[in-house]
Order: structure tokens, then sequence, then C-alpha cells
């Protein structure tokens, strides 16, 4: 996806003219020849170079060339809107997939805030739990990936480059497991599974079996939503349609000029009308093939970087100091709601302002999932855990390691807490 703007004239002729993730270069590629040999033909036959064409008569009725021309339009848009379907089924399936796995998260943690067993026992759940939805966030995204890309080296998949909270605080046989697995996603998922089962058998968290059932299940339908992801990523869009479009559109590319060039009395006419009809089907079959799967590294799939950060951000926030601490009513709280006009309603941001502090932006507001940034900004990021501290140039943050949290420093000297355990 890439980010644009649907409102003003500016960005109307912004995005017309884009050529970043557009498919028009490969589409004029294929029409402008088609459009070039239409005029070049009837140029040929006006100059009487083709002496037996002029006097030849493709069609007496051009209901066959309609019906043939519906036919293909016919198969190239329903070959789109499948695609379109295909991916936004996939869009669904991972954003389902993070959600059900925080949820899941939300859910022990809360009980280990009431946890009566000893805070180091506690604590060490928390930090294992975090860490591992994190890696098989990760996990799931880069195998997502490398099955579309195909590339050689494992090493060379972004979803492996992404941050993902502090690895390194495991040990090194586990770590070794999950680079040696095969399966990691599923190796990762097991690993959360036993590590709550048996968590709750040491008291660690005490949830009633019924919530316990319905926390695990969540796990579980985040596999199932990875796994719907795989089944569009696995299965391609179906071989016989495939090449039946392709073959007609050749069919199609090769015909046009004849017969465009036999209807038209100049051969600038018949280079124009060819380019359109040609240019229209092939614009429409590109835009399926690039669509139809929305997991790589093109333009036009899904940023899964912005996807990796953003769950950080949560399960961080979960073991942040902010919530060490449930919010207080105030003695002045009002806590008698049947009148319709109390006195003390007013907007979120006219009570916020009266605090101390900066208000900040929602951290979605620089992730729209969409590959607005560079690649290259993307392989940037690395393993918080696994780097004592980051370069801060170029304005950066830098991220150093202290014990079980980690602190930012901005190019202005000043820290802020990224997250603890």
């Amino acid at each position: 996806m890439i980010n644009y703007r649907n409102k003003g004239c500016v960005s109307f002729l912004l995005r017309l003219f884009q050529i970043r993730g557009s498919i028009f270069p490969k589409s004029m590629s294929v029409a402008v020849p088609c459009g070039l040999l239409a005029t070049g033909l009837r140029i040929m036959v006006e100059r009487g170079l083709f002496e037996f064409a002029s006097d030849l008569i493709i069609m007496t009725d051009n209901a066959a060339w309609t019906a043939f021309s519906a036919l293909l339009g016919f198969l190239v848009v329903f070959r789109t809107s499948q695609a379109y379907t295909r991916f936004w089924a996939g869009c669904s399936a991972t954003h389902s997939m993070r959600m059900e796995w925080f949820n899941a998260c939300v859910m022990f943690l809360a009980y280990a805030r009431i946890s009566k067993a000893p805070q180091e026992k506690v604590k060490n759940f928390q930090g294992k739990l975090i860490r591992l939805f994190s890696i098989m966030h990760a996990a799931a995204l880069a195998e997502l990936e490398e099955i579309n890309v195909h590339v050689l080296d494992p090493k060379d998949i972004n979803a492996f480059q992404y941050e993902v909270i502090d690895p390194a605080g495991f040990d090194e046989p586990s770590l070794r497991a999950i680079k040696g697995s095969t399966s990691k996603v599923e190796l990762i998922f097991a690993w959360v599974q036993m590590l709550i089962v048996e968590s709750a058998e040491q008291q660690i968290i005490n949830v009633p079996a019924p919530v316990l059932g319905t926390a695990l299940r969540l796990i579980s339908e985040g596999l199932n939503a990875f796994n719907d992801a795989l089944r569009i990523t696995y299965i391609p869009f179906p071989f016989p349609y495939a090449q039946t479009c392709d073959c007609l559109l050749v069919l199609h590319w090769i015909m046009t000029p004849i017969v465009v060039q036999a209807w038209v009395t100049h051969a600038a006419w018949a280079g124009v009308l060819t380019f359109m009809q040609v240019f229209i089907v092939q614009a429409l079959n590109s835009i399926a093939a690039e669509i139809e799967n929305p997991f790589g590294s093109d333009a036009n799939d899904l940023d899964s970087c912005d996807m990796q950060k953003e769950i950080n951000v949560h399960l961080a926030m979960l073991v942040s100091r902010s919530m060490i601490e449930l919010p207080k009513l105030t003695t002045n709280a009002i806590r008698d709601f049947d009148d319709e006009f109390l006195p003390s309603r007013q907007s979120l941001l006219g009570c916020l302002n009266s605090v101390e502090g900066e208000m900040k932006e929602s951290h979605r507001n620089d992730q729209a999932y969409s590959k607005a940034e560079s690649r290259a900004g993307q392989r940037a990021y690395l393993a918080v855990g696994m780097l004592g501290r980051q370069s801060g140039a170029n304005g950066r943050k830098s991220i150093e390691s202290r014990g079980s949290s980690r602190w930012a420093r901005g190019p202005d000297g000043k820290q802020e807490l990224v997250w603890a355990i």
C-alpha cells in the first residue's frame, strides 16, 4: 500500500503521475508498441504497400469483435475483483493475528498483577510472555515474507531485521532452538502455551478455568489467522484462469491493431484507439497480479515493519511504569450519574489541558502500514535487545541498555524510558 490523499486537485495530479508503485509503466510498455504497430499498419495501407489490404474487409459486422472484447474484459475484471478480495483477506488476517495475541497477553498480565506469588517469579513470567509474543509476531511476518520473496539466505528477509523486545534476554539454548527451527511460529506458539499452563499450575497466575480456556483460545485464534494469511500466500490464483487470461491478452494485442486500422481513416487515430484498448485491459490485469498477494517487499504490499513496531509498543506498555497503578478518582469526582446535565461534562482535550505534560499524538500517525518510507530505512531497525547501544547520528535516538530496562537518548540529550521489565 502507498499513502495518498483523495482530496484536492494537487493531490489528484500527484497521484496521477506517481511512478512508485504504479502499474502504468508496465501497462504502457505493452500498449505503446501496439499503438505504434497500428499506426504503422495504417500508413503502409494508405501508401499502397499492402495492396491486398486496401480492399480487404476484415469483418462486415463488429459483433464478433465486440463479443471477444467483452469476454476478455469480463475475465480480467473478475480476476481483479478476486485479487482485491485476496488482498483484503490477507490484510485482515495479519491484523487479526496481532490483536488476538495482544488481547491474550493483556488477560494473562492482568491476572499476574493480582498474583500472590513472589514478585521475582511474576516479573519473570511477564518478561518471558511479552518477549515470546513479540518474537512470535516477528517470526510470523518473516515466514509470510520468506514465501513470497524467494531469497536464498534467510538473513536477507527484512522481517528478521525488525526490532523485537529484548530477545537477548533468553538463554542461548532457547535462541539456538529458534534459529534452527523450520517452524519458528509453531515452536514459539507451543512455548507460550506451555509457559501459561505451567505458570497457572505453580499459582504464578491464578486464572479461573473458564477464563484460562478463553485466553488460550485467543492465542489459538491468532495462529488460525496466521494460517489464513499463509493460505493466501501458499495458494496462488488458479493457473488455468491466469493462463487463459494471458492467452486472450496476447490475441487481443495481435488483433487490435489489425482491426482498428481498418475502421479509421487517419493513421494517428489508429494508434490512439489501439493504445487505449490495450492499455485498459493490460492495466486491469497488472492490478490483479500486483495485489493478489499482499505479503512481500513490493511497494503495494503491507509494511510489516510498522506492524511489528506497533505490537512492540503495545506489549512494552503492558509492563511499563504507567501500568503499575490503575487510575484513581479524586474526592471531588462525581459519583451520581443520574443527572442528564452533569456540571463536569467537558471534552477530553479540555480536561487534559488542565494537567502538566505534553499532549502526544498517536504513534499510528507515522505507521500507516504502507511503503511510504524507503526500504533502506526498514533495514536499519535491528533487534533492540541485541544491541547495547545504537548510534544517535542524524538526529536519531540512541538506545541504551540498563539492566532490564531500555532508555532512549535524543539528540538534545534528554532521556526517556522505552520499556522496563
